[in-house]
């Protein structure tokens, strides 16, 4: 008889290690959504938290300029985190900065064959004057 699989969750739980990866990121979750509920939106989508053994939060962005921004807001928000019942004695901005995504080759161009441009000149010069008569010319000018 098969076995029906075993929902994830359960999987997860009953692992040690991923047991405590998945609390570790619950953790970090819950603390960066308090984070962003003290930061206008725009700045507060770039950030993430995660609460350090020191007792300090750590906040993780990938831009400088991100980062001076939260700097200045610091204090402000340590206060409000602390009001909020966070446990933490201090907020340390770190700049993680990722690597872009690679970029797509470039494709490239397919070269018309010149037997199939005479018919296309050939219709250009019979269209009356007007904007694609202005943008067929153009192309035969770039592709001859």
């Amino acid at each position: 008889m098969v076995e029906s699989p075993r929902p994830l969750q359960q999987i997860i739980a009953a692992d040690a290690v991923l047991a405590g990866w998945q609390a570790r990121r619950a953790r970090e979750e819950a603390l960066t959504t308090l984070v962003r509920r003290h930061l206008p939106r725009q700045l507060g989508e770039r950030v993430r938290a995660t609460q350090l053994g020191s007792g300090e939060i750590e906040l993780v962005v990938a831009a400088g300029a991100v980062a001076a921004a939260l700097r200045q807001r610091a204090p402000d928000l340590l206060t409000a985190l602390i009001r909020e019942g966070a446990q933490c004695n201090g907020i340390r901005v770190r700049v993680q900065v990722t690597a872009g995504a690679p970029t797509e080759p470039k494709i490239p161009r397919k070269e018309l064959a010149k037997g199939s441009l005479i018919p296309l000149a050939a219709l250009t010069r019979g269209l009356p004057e007007g904007s694609l008569k202005t943008a067929l010319a153009r192309l035969l000018r770039r592709v001859s």
